[in-house]
């Protein structure tokens, strides 16, 4: 049977983000490819975690990447997802942390953790007015 997954596929593992009513278009692609970009003046890598956001749609590819990385992924006999919420402010950090929707309450710690883990994230791109954002992003497991 072939699984679908949202946004980034690594060893059965996969994620989406939403926020507000803005829902990414295209969310297969990792919008800094590679983990280091050529700076175009010397032949110094720049980590992509460095590098600065410019639009919204590319803070909604990075952040749950992030939250990705942080994430160990309590090992189930069956299929789960979690839906962690949090508000990511200006200057990257976080708060308001929860969970609003989980298959496998036993997970629910590890996600938590994982957002806690990545913070404080890179701040909000400058083109985006609010001091504030609503993110909700979707943990899946899929077991083998």
């Amino acid at each position: 049977m072939k699984k679908s997954l949202i946004l980034l596929v690594v060893l059965g593992l996969s994620l989406s983000v939403f926020a507000f009513d803005y829902v990414p278009k295209n969310v297969n692609s990792n919008p800094f490819g590679d983990k280091v970009q050529k700076n175009q003046n010397t032949e110094q890598a720049i980590p992509s975690d460095m590098r600065e956001i410019k639009t919204l749609a590319e803070y909604f590819r990075y952040l749950p990447a992030e939250v990705h990385r942080h994430w160990t992924p309590l090992k189930s006999a069956v299929d789960y997802a979690v839906t962690v919420e949090f508000i990511v402010h200006r200057d990257g950090s976080i708060s308001n942390v929860r969970i609003i929707g989980t298959d496998y309450p036993n997970a629910n710690r590890a996600v938590i953790d994982a957002v806690k883990l990545g913070a404080p994230y890179q701040p909000l791109p400058k083109s985006y007015s609010k001091e504030r954002v609503k993110a909700q992003i979707v943990l899946e497991y899929h077991a083998k």
